[in-house]
C-alpha cells in the first residue's frame, strides 16, 4: 500500500491533497491494521492476563501494530514487567504507547517498552518510583527493587530509541539532568551530573530552569532522521557512578558515546531539566521537546493519520474481565468476607432454614470464583476453605465444645480466605505483598463481622426476634449432670437441623436430633444422654 501511494505521488503530486489519500508517513510507522488496547485504571494481574489475551488475538487477526492506550496511575511491578515480556514476545507487531491522558509509575514503564510514544495534548507521564501498599520502602529494600527496575527501563529506552536518562529519572530520586545544545548543528543532548563535569570541567549549576520550550519539537519522522532543533533520539550513556551506576546490569548497549571535554567547544548549557529532590514528570509538550514523544495525537482520527491511514480496531476488556475487576476490588472483597463469616456463624449458632449458609456459600463462590473469571485461578485456597468448613461442621455436630476439630478448621478457613483474596499473578504465584494484602482484607472482614455479630446478638442488639434468639439474652447454664436424663421431656427452643438447643426443666442445653429434623417449639424427649444429648420428637 505504501509503495502504491509513493508511485501515485510521483505521477501526480497533487494527489497528496486528495481526501482519499492519507499523508505520507515514514515506512517504519506505516500500518495497515492497528489494534487499540486500552489500559485504564490500576495495573494488576487482571490487566496482565487481559493484555496477553488481546495481544494474542491481535496477532492472530493479522494486526501489524498495537496501540496501548494508557490512562493509569500505575500498579503492580511484577505485572508490569510481565506485560513488557508479553510485548517482546509479540515483537512481530510494532507497539505504540498512546498516553491518554496520564501514564504514571507502571504506565510510563510500559510506555518506555514500546517502539514509539505519542500523547494527547496536556497529557502527563513519569514518577515511577517503586512503593508498597504499606508506605515508603526502607532504603535497603528500595535499592533492592530499584536496581533491576532501573536496568529494565534503561534497556527499554536503549532498545526503542528513548532517552535512557529521562527513563532513569522517572524511577530514581537523585538523578539530575541538564540540557545542552550543539551550536554547530542545533542538536541537543541530555547530560547527567557526571557527564556534565566531564565535558565542562566544573560542576553544573543547581538552578532549576524551565527548559521545556528551549527546544522546538520536530515533525515526527523516522528515528534516524531527527535533525536540527530537536533532541536526537539516541540519548544513551551511563548513570552517575555515585548513586545509580547500573552499567553492569543493563544488557542493551548505549545508543551514543559519552561526551567528553573535546566536545566542550561546540556545546552550550541551556538549563536544568530536573534536580535531585524530585522524580521526573513531564507534560506532553515537554515529552515531545525532549524527544520522548513523537507527536500529539488527540483522537483516533489523528491516530489513524499518524499511522498512514491505518484501519483501527478497538479491543476492550471482556465482560468477564470487567466483572472480575469489580469482584476483586478491596471493598467488594471485604463485604464478601463479612458475608461468609456471618452466614456460617449464624447457621452454626442457630440452625434454621439454611438461608444464612446458602448466602455464605454464594459469597464464598464469588470471592474465590472471581480469579477464575480473570484467568488467575488457584484451586488450593478453595480446598482449604472447604476442608476448614467440614472440620467446623464436624466439631458442631459430633464433638461440640472440644475444639479438637474446630481450631484446625478455623485455621484452614481463614488461611484459605487469605490466599483466596491475595492477588495472584497469571502463573498462579503469590508474592509476599499479596499475602500482606490478603491478611489485611481478611483481618478487616473479621473485625467488621465481629462487630456486626455483637450488634445483632449483644446487650445492645437491635431487639428483633432473630437477634434475641441468637443471643439467648437470658442464657441459663445447665447444671452438672448427676443422673441419667434419658427419657426427660422438654421443648426445642431452636430448629434442630440436626443440631440446636432445647429446654429441659428450665435449663437450655445443646442437643442433636435423631432421624428427621425438628422445628422450634416441638416437644422432645431425650433418647441418649452422653457427651452429646440426642433427642427425638415426643409424639
Amino acid at each position: 500500500m505504501a509503495v502504491l501511494r509513493l508511485l501515485l505521488l510521483m505521477i501526480c503530486p497533487a494527489l497528496l491533497a486528495a481526501d482519499d489519500i492519507s499523508p505520507v508517513v515514514p515506512a517504519s510507522r506505516q500500518a495497515d491494521l492497528a489494534w487499540i488496547i486500552p489500559i485504564h485504571g490500576p495495573i494488576d494481574g487482571i490487566t496482565l492476563t487481559s493484555i496477553e489475551r488481546r495481544l494474542g488475538e491481535a496477532q492472530a487477526r493479522g494486526a501489524d501494530t498495537v496501540v496501548l492506550e494508557l490512562d493509569t496511575p500505575g500498579g503492580e511491578l511484577e505485572s508490569t514487567i510481565r506485560i513488557l515480556q508479553a510485548l517482546r514476545a509479540h515483537e512481530s507487531m510494532r507497539s505504540i504507547a498512546w498516553i491518554r491522558p496520564i501514564a504514571f509509575s507502571a504506565g510510563v514503564i510500559i510506555a518506555l517498552g514500546t517502539d514509539d510514544i505519542v500523547a494527547t495534548p496536556g497529557a502527563r507521564l513519569g514518577d515511577a518510583a517503586p512503593i508498597t501498599p504499606l508506605g515508603p520502602l526502607p532504603a535497603a529494600e528500595r535499592a533492592k527493587i530499584e536496581s533491576p527496575l532501573l536496568a529494565e527501563v534503561t534497556d527499554s529506552a536503549r532498545a526503542h530509541g528513548h532517552d535512557e536518562r529521562l527513563a532513569q529519572a522517572f524511577v530514581s530520586v537523585g538523578m539530575e539532568l541538564w540540557l545542552v545544545r550543539d551550536i554547530t548543528t542545533g542538536d541537543a543532548y541530555i547530560l547527567d551530573a557526571r557527564e556534565y563535569l566531564d565535558v565542562f570541567g566544573e560542576p553544573p549549576t543547581q538552578e532549576l530552569t524551565d527548559v521545556s520550550t528551549a527546544v522546538t519539537p520536530q515533525v515526527p519522522g523516522d528515528a534516524d532522521h531527527f535533525t536540527g532543533g530537536g533532541i536526537i533520539p539516541w540519548l544513551g550513556g551511563a548513570m552517575a557512578a555515585d548513586a545509580n551506576d547500573i552499567g553492569n546490569e543493563a544488557t542493551v548497549p548505549p545508543g551514543r558515546q559519552r561526551l567528553t571535554a573535546s566536545d566542550a567547544s561546540r556545546l552550550r548549557p541551556v538549563g536544568q531539566i530536573v534536580d535531585r529532590s524530585r522524580l521526573l514528570t513531564l507534560t506532553s509538550t515537554e515529552a515531545r521537546a525532549w524527544g520522548l514523544s513523537s507527536a500529539d495525537v488527540p483522537d483516533e482520527t489523528s491516530l489513524a493519520a499518524f499511522l498512514g491511514g491505518a484501519t483501527l480496531h478497538r479491543a476492550d476488556e471482556t465482560w468477564s474481565e470487567e466483572l472480575a475487576r469489580v469482584l476483586m476490588s478491596w471493598p467488594v472483597r471485604i463485604v464478601l468476607i463479612v458475608l461468609v463469616i456471618i452466614g456460617f456463624l449464624i447457621e452454626m449458632a442457630a440452625p434454621g432454614t439454611g438461608a444464612f449458609a446458602l448466602g455464605a456459600v454464594l459469597a464464598l463462590m464469588l470471592l474465590i470464583g472471581a480469579p477464575w473469571l480473570a484467568g488467575l485461578s488457584n484451586w488450593w485456597p478453595l480446598l482449604a476453605v472447604l476442608v476448614g468448613l467440614a472440620l467446623i461442621a464436624m466439631e458442631v455436630t459430633l464433638a461440640p465444645g472440644t475444639l479438637l476439630l474446630g481450631i484446625p478448621g478455623a485455621v484452614l478457613l481463614l488461611g484459605g480466605l487469605v490466599f483466596a483474596v491475595s492477588a495472584p499473578t497469571s502463573g498462579g504465584g503469590i508474592q509476599l505483598t499479596h499475602l500482606v494484602q490478603g491478611l489485611m482484607l481478611v483481618g478487616a472482614g473479621v473485625v467488621i463481622a465481629g462487630a456486626l455479630v455483637w450488634v445483632l446478638a449483644g446487650p445492645l442488639g437491635l431487639g428483633n426476634a432473630t437477634a434475641r434468639r441468637l443471643a439467648l439474652a437470658t442464657p441459663k447454664v445447665p447444671p452438672q449432670k448427676k443422673v441419667d436424663r434419658t427419657g426427660a421431656l422438654g421443648v426445642a427452643v431452636t430448629d434442630l437441623r440436626p443440631s440446636g438447643r432445647a429446654e429441659f426443666d428450665g435449663h437450655i442445653i445443646d442437643a442433636i436430633c435423631s432421624g428427621r429434623w425438628i422445628n422450634s417449639g416441638t416437644a422432645v424427649r431425650i433418647v441418649r444422654d452422653g457427651m452429646e444429648v440426642e433427642v427425638e420428637p415426643n409424639e
